[in-house]
Protein backbone atom coordinates (compact mmCIF):
# COMPACT_ATOMS: atom_id res chain seq x y z
CA UNK A 1 0.00 0.00 0.00
CA UNK A 2 2.22 1.79 0.52
CA UNK A 3 2.84 3.25 -1.59
CA UNK A 4 7.19 6.61 -5.63
CA UNK A 5 10.35 10.42 -7.50
CA UNK A 6 13.53 12.19 -9.40
CA UNK A 7 16.63 14.76 -10.86
CA UNK A 8 19.88 17.51 -12.24
CA UNK A 9 22.39 20.05 -13.40
CA UNK A 10 26.03 20.16 -14.10
CA UNK A 11 28.15 20.89 -11.06
CA UNK A 12 31.44 22.69 -11.20
CA UNK A 13 34.16 20.61 -9.56
CA UNK A 14 37.11 22.96 -9.79
CA UNK A 15 37.23 25.88 -7.40
CA UNK A 16 37.68 29.25 -9.00
CA UNK A 17 40.99 30.88 -8.24
CA UNK A 18 40.83 33.51 -5.56
CA UNK A 19 42.57 36.81 -6.08
CA UNK A 20 44.40 38.16 -3.11
CA UNK A 21 45.43 41.77 -3.37
CA UNK A 22 48.23 42.77 -1.05
CA UNK A 23 47.27 45.81 0.98
CA UNK A 24 43.90 45.78 -0.84
CA UNK A 25 40.40 45.48 0.57
CA UNK A 26 36.94 44.73 -0.84
CA UNK A 27 33.83 46.76 -0.44
CA UNK A 28 30.54 45.05 0.50
CA UNK A 29 29.51 44.78 -3.15
CA UNK A 30 32.69 42.86 -3.96
CA UNK A 31 34.60 45.62 -5.84
CA UNK A 32 38.31 46.13 -5.13
CA UNK A 33 39.43 49.28 -3.34
CA UNK A 34 43.13 50.31 -3.40
CA UNK A 35 44.77 51.37 -0.15
CA UNK A 36 47.13 54.30 0.23
CA UNK A 37 50.14 51.97 0.08
CA UNK A 38 49.50 51.08 -3.58
CA UNK A 39 51.07 47.66 -3.02
CA UNK A 40 51.13 45.27 -5.99
CA UNK A 41 48.49 42.56 -6.11
CA UNK A 42 49.30 38.89 -5.95
CA UNK A 43 47.12 35.94 -6.90
CA UNK A 44 47.00 32.50 -5.35
CA UNK A 45 45.12 29.51 -6.70
CA UNK A 46 43.57 26.99 -4.37
CA UNK A 47 44.00 23.33 -5.34
CA UNK A 48 40.77 21.62 -6.51
CA UNK A 49 38.91 19.82 -3.76
CA UNK A 50 39.40 16.06 -3.88
CA UNK A 51 36.48 14.26 -5.51
CA UNK A 52 34.73 11.82 -3.17
CA UNK A 53 33.77 8.24 -3.90
CA UNK A 54 30.78 6.25 -2.66
CA UNK A 55 29.00 2.96 -3.27
CA UNK A 56 25.23 2.63 -3.31
CA UNK A 57 22.77 -0.19 -3.78
CA UNK A 58 20.33 -0.19 -6.69
CA UNK A 59 17.33 -2.50 -7.00
CA UNK A 60 17.61 -5.21 -9.65
CA UNK A 61 14.02 -5.59 -10.86
CA UNK A 62 14.94 -7.71 -13.88
CA UNK A 63 13.93 -4.92 -16.25
CA UNK A 64 17.34 -3.88 -17.53
CA UNK A 65 17.41 -3.36 -21.31
CA UNK A 66 20.41 -5.42 -22.56
CA UNK A 67 21.31 -2.94 -25.32
CA UNK A 68 21.59 -0.25 -22.66
CA UNK A 69 24.29 -2.04 -20.68
CA UNK A 70 24.03 -3.22 -17.09
CA UNK A 71 22.54 -1.75 -13.93
CA UNK A 72 25.98 -0.62 -12.77
CA UNK A 73 27.05 0.76 -16.16
CA UNK A 74 24.61 2.47 -18.51
CA UNK A 75 23.65 5.90 -19.81
CA UNK A 76 22.20 6.99 -16.46
CA UNK A 77 25.09 5.82 -14.28
CA UNK A 78 27.37 7.60 -16.76
CA UNK A 79 25.25 10.73 -16.58
CA UNK A 80 25.28 10.68 -12.78
CA UNK A 81 29.04 10.26 -12.59
CA UNK A 82 29.59 13.00 -15.15
CA UNK A 83 27.42 15.52 -13.29
CA UNK A 84 27.66 14.47 -9.66
CA UNK A 85 30.29 15.97 -7.34
CA UNK A 86 31.27 12.42 -6.29
CA UNK A 87 32.07 9.17 -8.08
CA UNK A 88 29.29 6.64 -7.57
CA UNK A 89 29.57 2.86 -7.91
CA UNK A 90 26.20 1.10 -8.14
CA UNK A 91 25.75 -2.36 -6.62
CA UNK A 92 22.70 -4.28 -7.92
CA UNK A 93 20.58 -5.91 -5.20
CA UNK A 94 17.62 -8.23 -5.95
CA UNK A 95 14.32 -6.41 -5.45
CA UNK A 96 12.85 -9.57 -3.97
CA UNK A 97 14.22 -10.01 -0.44
CA UNK A 98 17.10 -7.53 -0.77
CA UNK A 99 18.00 -8.22 2.86
CA UNK A 100 19.42 -11.62 1.94
CA UNK A 101 22.30 -10.13 -0.05
CA UNK A 102 22.65 -6.97 2.03
CA UNK A 103 22.94 -8.87 5.33
CA UNK A 104 25.72 -11.01 3.87
CA UNK A 105 27.47 -7.83 2.72
CA UNK A 106 27.11 -6.26 6.17
CA UNK A 107 28.56 -9.39 7.76
CA UNK A 108 31.57 -9.31 5.43
CA UNK A 109 32.11 -5.58 5.82
CA UNK A 110 31.24 -4.94 2.17
CA UNK A 111 27.81 -3.31 2.49
CA UNK A 112 27.33 -0.18 0.33
CA UNK A 113 27.91 3.25 1.83
CA UNK A 114 24.37 4.28 0.86
CA UNK A 115 21.75 1.55 1.20
CA UNK A 116 18.58 2.24 -0.75
CA UNK A 117 15.74 0.03 0.45
CA UNK A 118 12.04 0.69 1.00
CA UNK A 119 11.63 -2.15 3.52
CA UNK A 120 11.24 -0.64 6.98
CA UNK A 121 11.90 -3.94 8.74
CA UNK A 122 15.29 -4.21 7.07
CA UNK A 123 16.28 -0.70 8.02
CA UNK A 124 15.06 -1.20 11.59
CA UNK A 125 17.08 -4.40 11.90
CA UNK A 126 20.24 -2.60 10.78
CA UNK A 127 19.51 0.26 13.17
CA UNK A 128 19.05 -2.07 16.13
CA UNK A 129 22.32 -3.83 15.31
CA UNK A 130 24.06 -0.42 15.21
CA UNK A 131 25.04 -0.71 11.56
CA UNK A 132 23.64 2.69 10.56
CA UNK A 133 25.10 6.18 10.75
CA UNK A 134 23.20 9.09 12.36
CA UNK A 135 22.97 11.94 9.87
CA UNK A 136 22.05 15.05 11.87
CA UNK A 137 25.55 16.55 12.24
CA UNK A 138 26.65 15.45 8.76
CA UNK A 139 23.69 17.21 7.17
CA UNK A 140 24.04 20.30 9.35
CA UNK A 141 27.71 20.76 8.49
CA UNK A 142 27.88 19.55 4.89
CA UNK A 143 24.48 19.88 3.24
CA UNK A 144 22.83 22.79 1.48
CA UNK A 145 19.95 21.52 -0.64
CA UNK A 146 18.79 18.57 1.46
CA UNK A 147 19.10 20.58 4.68
CA UNK A 148 16.84 23.24 3.17
CA UNK A 149 14.34 20.57 2.11
CA UNK A 150 14.22 19.22 5.69
CA UNK A 151 13.68 22.70 7.07
CA UNK A 152 10.81 23.35 4.68
CA UNK A 153 9.17 19.95 5.27
CA UNK A 154 9.57 18.94 8.94
CA UNK A 155 7.66 15.70 8.34
CA UNK A 156 10.67 14.41 6.38
CA UNK A 157 12.80 14.64 9.51
CA UNK A 158 10.02 13.21 11.66
CA UNK A 159 9.84 10.20 9.34
CA UNK A 160 13.59 9.61 9.42
CA UNK A 161 14.17 10.03 13.16
CA UNK A 162 14.65 6.87 15.24
CA UNK A 163 13.95 6.08 18.90
CA UNK A 164 17.23 7.62 20.10
CA UNK A 165 16.10 10.97 18.70
CA UNK A 166 18.60 11.00 15.84
CA UNK A 167 18.01 11.08 12.09
CA UNK A 168 18.95 7.85 10.30
CA UNK A 169 16.50 7.31 7.46
CA UNK A 170 16.50 9.43 4.32
CA UNK A 171 12.88 10.24 3.58
CA UNK A 172 11.61 11.45 0.23
CA UNK A 173 8.75 13.79 -0.58
CA UNK A 174 6.21 12.75 -3.19
CA UNK A 175 2.70 13.81 -4.14
CA UNK A 176 -0.37 12.62 -2.28
CA UNK A 177 -2.37 10.83 -4.94
CA UNK A 178 -4.81 8.08 -5.76
CA UNK A 179 -3.51 4.54 -5.31
CA UNK A 180 -6.44 2.10 -5.15
CA UNK A 181 -9.71 2.88 -6.92
CA UNK A 182 -13.07 1.38 -5.98
CA UNK A 183 -15.06 0.99 -9.18
CA UNK A 184 -18.71 0.29 -9.83
CA UNK A 185 -20.47 -0.63 -13.09
CA UNK A 186 -22.63 2.47 -13.50
CA UNK A 187 -24.36 0.99 -16.54
CA UNK A 188 -25.56 -1.84 -14.30
CA UNK A 189 -26.81 0.68 -11.73
CA UNK A 190 -28.77 2.49 -14.45
CA UNK A 191 -30.23 -0.71 -15.91
CA UNK A 192 -31.50 -1.84 -12.50
CA UNK A 193 -32.63 1.61 -11.37
CA UNK A 194 -30.15 1.73 -8.49
CA UNK A 195 -27.86 4.37 -7.03
CA UNK A 196 -24.22 4.01 -6.01
CA UNK A 197 -24.15 2.68 -2.43
CA UNK A 198 -23.64 5.23 0.31
CA UNK A 199 -23.47 2.79 3.24
CA UNK A 200 -22.31 -0.78 3.70
CA UNK A 201 -25.96 -1.83 3.95
CA UNK A 202 -26.53 -0.18 0.57
CA UNK A 203 -23.46 -1.98 -0.78
CA UNK A 204 -24.87 -5.33 0.28
CA UNK A 205 -28.21 -4.60 -1.38
CA UNK A 206 -26.67 -3.37 -4.65
CA UNK A 207 -24.21 -6.29 -4.79
CA UNK A 208 -27.11 -8.71 -4.25
CA UNK A 209 -29.05 -7.11 -7.13
CA UNK A 210 -25.97 -7.28 -9.38
CA UNK A 211 -25.77 -11.01 -8.64
CA UNK A 212 -29.42 -11.93 -8.98
CA UNK A 213 -31.08 -9.53 -11.46
CA UNK A 214 -29.14 -10.19 -14.66
CA UNK A 215 -27.54 -6.72 -14.98
CA UNK A 216 -25.79 -7.61 -18.24
CA UNK A 217 -29.09 -8.69 -19.78
CA UNK A 218 -27.91 -11.98 -21.29
CA UNK A 219 -30.55 -14.09 -19.54
CA UNK A 220 -27.93 -16.08 -17.63
CA UNK A 221 -27.05 -16.30 -13.95
CA UNK A 222 -23.38 -15.47 -14.57
CA UNK A 223 -22.63 -12.24 -12.69
CA UNK A 224 -21.42 -11.44 -9.20
CA UNK A 225 -21.74 -8.24 -7.26
CA UNK A 226 -18.47 -8.51 -5.32
CA UNK A 227 -15.37 -10.68 -5.27
CA UNK A 228 -13.17 -11.47 -2.28
CA UNK A 229 -10.44 -12.87 -4.53
CA UNK A 230 -6.94 -11.53 -3.93
CA UNK A 231 -5.77 -8.83 -1.58
CA UNK A 232 -7.42 -5.76 -3.06
CA UNK A 233 -11.01 -7.03 -3.07
CA UNK A 234 -10.68 -8.68 0.32
CA UNK A 235 -8.96 -5.89 2.21
CA UNK A 236 -11.15 -3.10 0.87
CA UNK A 237 -14.06 -4.56 2.85
CA UNK A 238 -11.92 -4.37 6.00
CA UNK A 239 -10.99 -0.77 5.23
CA UNK A 240 -14.69 0.14 5.02
CA UNK A 241 -14.96 -0.94 8.64
CA UNK A 242 -11.87 0.96 9.75
CA UNK A 243 -9.32 -1.86 9.83
CA UNK A 244 -5.99 0.02 9.65
CA UNK A 245 -4.05 0.09 6.40
CA UNK A 246 -0.60 0.18 8.00
CA UNK A 247 -0.85 -1.33 11.47
CA UNK A 248 -3.03 -3.43 13.75
CA UNK A 249 -3.98 -0.53 16.03
CA UNK A 250 -6.62 2.17 16.20
CA UNK A 251 -7.11 4.93 18.74
CA UNK A 252 -10.20 4.60 20.91
CA UNK A 253 -10.99 6.76 23.94
CA UNK A 254 -7.43 8.07 23.91
CA UNK A 255 -5.82 4.62 23.99
CA UNK A 256 -4.40 2.37 21.30
CA UNK A 257 -6.33 -0.83 20.79
CA UNK A 258 -5.77 -3.81 18.53
CA UNK A 259 -8.45 -3.52 15.83
CA UNK A 260 -10.31 -6.73 16.72
CA UNK A 261 -13.63 -4.89 16.78
CA UNK A 262 -13.11 -3.56 13.26
CA UNK A 263 -11.98 -6.97 11.99
CA UNK A 264 -15.08 -8.59 13.47
CA UNK A 265 -17.34 -6.16 11.60
CA UNK A 266 -15.52 -6.76 8.31
CA UNK A 267 -15.56 -10.55 8.75
CA UNK A 268 -19.26 -10.52 9.60
CA UNK A 269 -20.00 -8.62 6.38
CA UNK A 270 -17.92 -11.03 4.27
CA UNK A 271 -19.61 -14.07 5.82
CA UNK A 272 -23.01 -12.58 5.00
CA UNK A 273 -21.93 -12.02 1.37
CA UNK A 274 -20.94 -15.68 1.12
CA UNK A 275 -24.12 -16.95 2.75
CA UNK A 276 -26.25 -14.96 0.30
CA UNK A 277 -24.25 -16.25 -2.71
CA UNK A 278 -23.18 -12.74 -3.67
CA UNK A 279 -19.52 -13.71 -4.09
CA UNK A 280 -17.72 -16.46 -5.96
CA UNK A 281 -17.68 -19.52 -3.68
CA UNK A 282 -14.11 -20.31 -4.76
CA UNK A 283 -12.71 -16.94 -3.68
CA UNK A 284 -10.14 -18.50 -1.34
CA UNK A 285 -8.44 -20.24 -4.28
CA UNK A 286 -8.01 -16.88 -6.02
CA UNK A 287 -5.08 -15.82 -3.84
CA UNK A 288 -3.60 -13.49 -6.47
CA UNK A 289 -6.89 -11.92 -7.51
CA UNK A 290 -6.31 -12.92 -11.14
CA UNK A 291 -9.72 -14.57 -11.46
CA UNK A 292 -11.44 -11.52 -9.96
CA UNK A 293 -9.69 -9.35 -12.54
CA UNK A 294 -10.71 -11.67 -15.37
CA UNK A 295 -14.31 -11.61 -14.19
CA UNK A 296 -14.21 -7.83 -14.08
CA UNK A 297 -12.62 -7.45 -17.52
CA UNK A 298 -15.07 -9.99 -18.96
CA UNK A 299 -17.99 -7.90 -17.71
CA UNK A 300 -19.10 -10.29 -14.98
CA UNK A 301 -18.33 -8.31 -11.79
CA UNK A 302 -20.22 -5.26 -10.52
CA UNK A 303 -17.69 -3.87 -7.99
CA UNK A 304 -13.94 -4.07 -8.38
CA UNK A 305 -11.00 -2.56 -6.56
CA UNK A 306 -7.38 -2.27 -7.58
CA UNK A 307 -4.85 0.06 -9.06
CA UNK A 308 -6.00 2.49 -11.74
CA UNK A 309 -6.87 0.36 -14.80
CA UNK A 310 -4.17 0.21 -17.43
CA UNK A 311 -4.87 1.09 -21.06
CA UNK A 312 -4.80 -2.59 -22.00
CA UNK A 313 -7.23 -3.50 -19.21
CA UNK A 314 -9.65 -0.75 -20.17
CA UNK A 315 -9.47 -1.71 -23.85
CA UNK A 316 -10.17 -5.34 -22.89
CA UNK A 317 -13.24 -4.40 -20.86
CA UNK A 318 -14.56 -2.11 -23.63
CA UNK A 319 -14.05 -4.87 -26.21
CA UNK A 320 -15.67 -7.59 -24.09
CA UNK A 321 -18.57 -5.38 -23.01
CA UNK A 322 -19.02 -2.28 -25.20
CA UNK A 323 -21.81 -1.03 -22.92
CA UNK A 324 -19.62 -1.01 -19.81
CA UNK A 325 -19.23 2.28 -17.98
CA UNK A 326 -17.30 2.70 -14.74
CA UNK A 327 -17.11 5.26 -11.98
CA UNK A 328 -14.99 5.43 -8.82
CA UNK A 329 -16.95 5.71 -5.58
CA UNK A 330 -15.95 6.46 -2.00
CA UNK A 331 -15.95 3.49 0.32
CA UNK A 332 -19.50 3.09 1.65
CA UNK A 333 -19.96 4.40 5.18
CA UNK A 334 -19.96 1.89 8.05
CA UNK A 335 -20.64 2.22 11.76
CA UNK A 336 -16.97 3.17 12.16
CA UNK A 337 -17.10 6.11 9.75
CA UNK A 338 -16.29 6.66 6.09
CA UNK A 339 -12.90 6.16 4.52
CA UNK A 340 -11.04 6.37 1.24
CA UNK A 341 -9.07 3.53 -0.32
CA UNK A 342 -5.32 3.50 0.38
CA UNK A 343 -3.49 6.49 -1.09
CA UNK A 344 0.09 6.94 -2.20
CA UNK A 345 2.01 8.32 0.75
CA UNK A 346 3.58 11.74 0.14
CA UNK A 347 6.49 10.81 2.41
CA UNK A 348 8.46 7.58 2.45
CA UNK A 349 11.73 6.43 3.97
CA UNK A 350 13.94 5.09 1.23
CA UNK A 351 17.57 4.84 2.34
CA UNK A 352 20.10 4.73 5.18
CA UNK A 353 23.85 5.22 5.45
CA UNK A 354 26.25 2.47 6.46
CA UNK A 355 27.93 3.19 9.80
CA UNK A 356 31.20 2.12 8.16
CA UNK A 357 30.85 4.38 5.13
CA UNK A 358 34.36 5.39 4.06
CA UNK A 359 33.39 8.94 3.10
CA UNK A 360 30.12 10.01 4.78
CA UNK A 361 30.56 13.60 3.61
CA UNK A 362 30.58 12.38 -0.01
CA UNK A 363 27.28 10.59 0.66
CA UNK A 364 25.76 13.88 1.82
CA UNK A 365 27.11 15.67 -1.24
CA UNK A 366 25.50 13.03 -3.43
CA UNK A 367 22.21 13.46 -1.54
CA UNK A 368 22.41 17.21 -2.19
CA UNK A 369 23.08 16.54 -5.87
CA UNK A 370 19.94 14.41 -6.11
CA UNK A 371 17.92 17.18 -4.46
CA UNK A 372 18.76 19.79 -7.12
CA UNK A 373 16.14 20.74 -9.66
CA UNK A 374 18.25 19.90 -12.71
CA UNK A 375 18.99 16.44 -11.31
CA UNK A 376 15.31 15.81 -10.60
CA UNK A 377 14.38 16.78 -14.14
CA UNK A 378 17.01 14.59 -15.75
CA UNK A 379 16.38 11.42 -13.77
CA UNK A 380 12.61 11.91 -13.74
CA UNK A 381 12.01 13.19 -17.26
CA UNK A 382 15.16 12.35 -19.19
CA UNK A 383 17.30 14.70 -21.27
CA UNK A 384 15.54 17.69 -22.78
CA UNK A 385 15.57 17.52 -26.57
CA UNK A 386 16.25 13.79 -26.50
CA UNK A 387 13.50 12.30 -24.36
CA UNK A 388 11.12 15.21 -23.94
CA UNK A 389 10.26 18.73 -24.95
CA UNK A 390 8.57 21.30 -22.76
CA UNK A 391 5.03 22.44 -23.40
CA UNK A 392 3.69 25.92 -22.70
CA UNK A 393 3.36 25.11 -18.98
CA UNK A 394 6.96 23.95 -18.79
CA UNK A 395 5.92 20.32 -18.48
CA UNK A 396 7.63 17.44 -20.31
CA UNK A 397 6.09 15.95 -23.44
CA UNK A 398 7.59 12.67 -24.65
CA UNK A 399 9.24 13.02 -28.06
CA UNK A 400 9.57 9.34 -28.98
CA UNK A 401 7.70 6.76 -26.84
CA UNK A 402 9.75 3.86 -28.19
CA UNK A 403 13.01 5.63 -27.42
CA UNK A 404 11.79 6.44 -23.91
CA UNK A 405 10.69 2.86 -23.35
CA UNK A 406 14.14 1.62 -24.24
CA UNK A 407 16.21 4.29 -22.51
CA UNK A 408 14.01 5.29 -19.55
CA UNK A 409 12.14 2.12 -18.53
CA UNK A 410 14.83 0.95 -16.11
CA UNK A 411 15.92 4.37 -14.83
CA UNK A 412 13.50 5.00 -11.96
CA UNK A 413 15.56 3.63 -9.08
CA UNK A 414 18.53 5.89 -9.82
CA UNK A 415 16.34 8.66 -8.44
CA UNK A 416 14.97 6.60 -5.56
CA UNK A 417 15.98 9.14 -2.92
CA UNK A 418 14.91 12.19 -4.89
CA UNK A 419 12.01 14.26 -3.66
CA UNK A 420 9.41 15.83 -5.90
CA UNK A 421 10.25 19.51 -5.69
CA UNK A 422 7.48 22.09 -5.21
CA UNK A 423 9.46 24.54 -7.36
CA UNK A 424 8.99 22.49 -10.52
CA UNK A 425 6.07 23.30 -12.82
CA UNK A 426 2.76 21.82 -11.73
CA UNK A 427 3.03 18.91 -14.12
CA UNK A 428 0.64 15.98 -13.92
CA UNK A 429 2.32 13.18 -15.81
CA UNK A 430 -0.40 10.66 -14.90
CA UNK A 431 -3.01 12.80 -16.64
CA UNK A 432 -0.82 14.31 -19.36
CA UNK A 433 0.21 10.92 -20.72
CA UNK A 434 -3.44 9.99 -21.35
CA UNK A 435 -4.86 11.06 -24.69
CA UNK A 436 -8.47 12.17 -25.21
CA UNK A 437 -8.25 10.87 -28.77
CA UNK A 438 -8.02 7.28 -27.51
CA UNK A 439 -11.31 6.07 -25.94
CA UNK A 440 -9.70 3.81 -23.33
CA UNK A 441 -7.23 6.48 -22.20
CA UNK A 442 -9.96 9.09 -22.11
CA UNK A 443 -11.96 6.87 -19.74
CA UNK A 444 -8.95 6.26 -17.49
CA UNK A 445 -8.32 10.01 -17.39
CA UNK A 446 -11.91 10.63 -16.31
CA UNK A 447 -11.76 7.92 -13.63
CA UNK A 448 -8.51 9.29 -12.19
CA UNK A 449 -9.86 12.86 -12.16
CA UNK A 450 -13.05 11.79 -10.36
CA UNK A 451 -11.15 9.57 -7.94
CA UNK A 452 -8.90 12.43 -6.89
CA UNK A 453 -11.91 14.58 -6.10
CA UNK A 454 -13.36 11.81 -3.95
CA UNK A 455 -10.32 10.33 -2.23
CA UNK A 456 -7.95 13.22 -1.52
CA UNK A 457 -10.24 14.50 1.19
CA UNK A 458 -9.23 14.76 4.86
CA UNK A 459 -12.85 14.22 5.92
CA UNK A 460 -12.58 10.73 4.37
CA UNK A 461 -9.02 9.61 5.21
CA UNK A 462 -7.64 6.18 4.51
CA UNK A 463 -8.42 3.94 7.46
CA UNK A 464 -6.12 3.57 10.43
CA UNK A 465 -4.25 5.71 12.91
CA UNK A 466 -0.52 5.37 12.22
CA UNK A 467 0.89 6.38 8.87
CA UNK A 468 4.37 5.21 9.86
CA UNK A 469 4.30 2.44 12.42
CA UNK A 470 6.78 2.80 15.32
CA UNK A 471 9.52 0.15 15.28
CA UNK A 472 9.04 -2.22 18.19
CA UNK A 473 12.01 -3.94 19.87
CA UNK A 474 13.41 -6.98 18.10
CA UNK A 475 12.07 -9.49 20.63
CA UNK A 476 8.55 -8.14 20.18
CA UNK A 477 8.91 -8.04 16.42
CA UNK A 478 9.83 -11.73 16.59
CA UNK A 479 6.53 -12.38 18.37
CA UNK A 480 4.65 -10.69 15.54
CA UNK A 481 6.59 -12.68 12.95
CA UNK A 482 5.98 -15.94 14.81
CA UNK A 483 2.24 -15.68 14.25
CA UNK A 484 1.57 -16.85 10.67
CA UNK A 485 -0.51 -14.47 8.61
CA UNK A 486 -2.48 -17.54 7.57
CA UNK A 487 -3.86 -17.77 11.10
CA UNK A 488 -4.76 -14.24 12.19
CA UNK A 489 -5.64 -11.00 10.45
CA UNK A 490 -2.41 -9.09 10.77
CA UNK A 491 -2.08 -5.85 8.79
CA UNK A 492 -1.05 -7.63 5.61
CA UNK A 493 -2.71 -8.43 2.32
CA UNK A 494 -4.48 -11.78 2.33
CA UNK A 495 -7.31 -13.74 3.92
CA UNK A 496 -6.25 -15.55 7.13
CA UNK A 497 -7.18 -19.21 7.35
CA UNK A 498 -9.24 -18.71 10.51
CA UNK A 499 -11.28 -16.08 8.75
CA UNK A 500 -11.74 -18.18 5.60
CA UNK A 501 -13.05 -21.03 7.75
CA UNK A 502 -15.58 -18.70 9.33
CA UNK A 503 -16.71 -17.28 5.98
CA UNK A 504 -17.33 -20.67 4.33
CA UNK A 505 -18.44 -22.73 7.34
CA UNK A 506 -21.99 -22.11 8.64
CA UNK A 507 -21.13 -23.62 12.04
CA UNK A 508 -18.27 -21.18 12.69
CA UNK A 509 -19.38 -17.67 13.53
CA UNK A 510 -17.36 -14.53 12.92
CA UNK A 511 -17.15 -14.09 16.71
CA UNK A 512 -15.64 -17.55 17.10
CA UNK A 513 -13.02 -16.83 14.44
CA UNK A 514 -12.03 -13.60 16.15
CA UNK A 515 -11.84 -15.35 19.51
CA UNK A 516 -9.61 -18.08 18.01
CA UNK A 517 -7.37 -15.45 16.44
CA UNK A 518 -7.11 -13.57 19.73
CA UNK A 519 -6.12 -16.78 21.52
CA UNK A 520 -3.41 -17.46 18.91
CA UNK A 521 -2.14 -13.90 19.27
CA UNK A 522 -2.15 -13.90 23.07
CA UNK A 523 -0.53 -17.35 23.31
CA UNK A 524 2.33 -16.13 21.10
CA UNK A 525 2.90 -13.17 23.42
CA UNK A 526 0.85 -10.62 21.51
CA UNK A 527 -0.32 -8.90 24.69
CA UNK A 528 3.28 -7.77 25.25
CA UNK A 529 3.25 -6.22 21.78
CA UNK A 530 -0.08 -4.53 22.52
CA UNK A 531 1.27 -3.10 25.79
CA UNK A 532 4.43 -1.82 24.12
CA UNK A 533 2.46 0.08 21.47
CA UNK A 534 0.05 1.46 24.07
CA UNK A 535 2.90 2.67 26.30
CA UNK A 536 4.86 4.02 23.33
CA UNK A 537 1.94 6.19 22.28
CA UNK A 538 1.34 7.50 25.80
CA UNK A 539 4.93 8.74 26.06
CA UNK A 540 5.61 9.62 22.42
CA UNK A 541 2.45 11.24 21.13
CA UNK A 542 4.38 14.13 19.65
CA UNK A 543 6.59 11.73 17.69
CA UNK A 544 3.72 9.70 16.24
CA UNK A 545 3.28 10.01 12.47
CA UNK A 546 -0.42 9.81 11.79
CA UNK A 547 -2.61 9.29 8.74
CA UNK A 548 -3.92 12.84 9.20
CA UNK A 549 -0.40 14.26 8.73
CA UNK A 550 -0.45 13.58 5.00
CA UNK A 551 -3.21 16.14 4.47
CA UNK A 552 -1.15 18.95 6.00
CA UNK A 553 1.68 18.90 3.46
CA UNK A 554 1.71 21.76 0.97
Amino acid sequence: MKKRLLVVSTVAVALASISLLAACSKSEDGTSTATSTGAASTQATKAPEKRGKITTSIYDRGNMVPEEGTLDKNRWTDWINKNSPVDVTFIPIPRSKPEDKLNVMFASGEAPDLIQDYDGKNRSSWYESKQLLPLDDLIEKNSVEFKALLAKNPLLKKFGTRSDGKLYDIAVLAKLDVNWVYLVRTDWLKKLGLEAPKTTDDLFAVAKAFTEKDPDGNGKNDTYGISLGGGYNNKVIDFMFGVPVFSNYNLKDGNLQYAWENQLAGLTFKKKLFQENIIDKDFAADTTGDKAKRDFLNGKLGFYVGALPSTIEMETLMKNDPNATLSPIVLPKSSFGQFSPPLTSPVQNAAVVNAKAKDPVAVIKYLDFLTRENSVKALKWGIEGEHYKLDAKGCPQVIDPDKNKKERSYAGDYGMIMSSLPGLPSCDTRIDQLSDSKPAEKEIKRILTEARQLYLAPERPQSGFFLDVPSSPKDLDMIVQSVPNTQIAAAKIGTPDEFVKAIVTPAISAEQAIKTSQDIWNKAGGTKVDEWFQNWYKTNKEKAILVTDIYNLK
